[in-house]
């Protein structure tokens, strides 16, 4: 067994190694400071931005960071534990990703990304929804500046409204069952927000769902 001692290097104490967490150069200021900032790239969505920071030991470094509009993400489910992915032709991947519906979205309000989460349900899979459920909110990486707000559909009702120019997309209907089993435990490729969505989801949780 490894214990930490703040005062010694390294010793015995009754047959335990007992070792000294390294001492970190935390220089005199409590937090990196941001020196300039500098755009690299720009659309109308998103930017990678390179900062020239100064580190708490002094030192001098170049990050750069991903930012970009905020997204919204939903699990749409009817009442016989079916999901609504959206299969997609991605260029990132040169490949076909299905994944559950997401959107940027431009509202800073939770009654504007409930406003948008609809949006999206029509637009990708022609349904909307009477009973929209808040699972989590998170961060998809530490280099990159905007959140992923992620929802549970249910009361699921016919409600078309035609998709972005952009976007040609094939709704797959699915067991709930199947699509954790296919993401969760055989890693076939899908996006973080669908993960999660399906570990979380409160109502047809795997493996008690049958």
């Amino acid at each position: 067994m490894i214990l930490y001692c703040p005062n010694k290097q390294q010793s015995n104490v009754g047959g335990l190694t007992v070792m000294t967490k390294p001492k970190i150069n935390r220089g005199t200021i409590s937090v990196p400071e941001i020196i300039s900032e500098k755009v690299l790239y720009k659309s109308n969505l998103s930017e990678v931005i390179e900062a020239t920071v100064r580190l708490t030991n002094g030192k001098i470094v170049e990050w750069d960071y991903f930012g970009n509009q905020d997204v919204v993400a939903v699990l749409p489910m009817d009442s016989k534990g079916n999901v609504y992915l959206v299969k997609e032709w991605r260029p990132a991947w040169r490949n076909y990703v299905m994944q559950i519906p997401a959107g940027h979205c431009p509202y800073k309000t939770e009654s504007g990304r409930l406003k948008q989460v609809h949006n999206e349900l029509r637009e990708e899979t022609g349904m909307d929804s009477k009973k929209l459920k808040k699972l989590v909110s998170y961060a998809p990486s530490a280099r990159m500046n905007y959140k992923v707000y992620l929802y549970l559909a249910q009361d699921l009702f016919p409600s078309y409204k035609d998709p972005d120019d952009d976007e040609l997309i094939e709704v797959v209907k699915i067991p709930f069952k199947k699509a954790y089993k296919m993401f969760v435990e055989d890693w076939k490729l899908t996006t973080s927000s669908t993960i999660i969505a399906l570990v979380l989801s409160p109502i047809f949780q795997y493996p008690q769902h049958s």
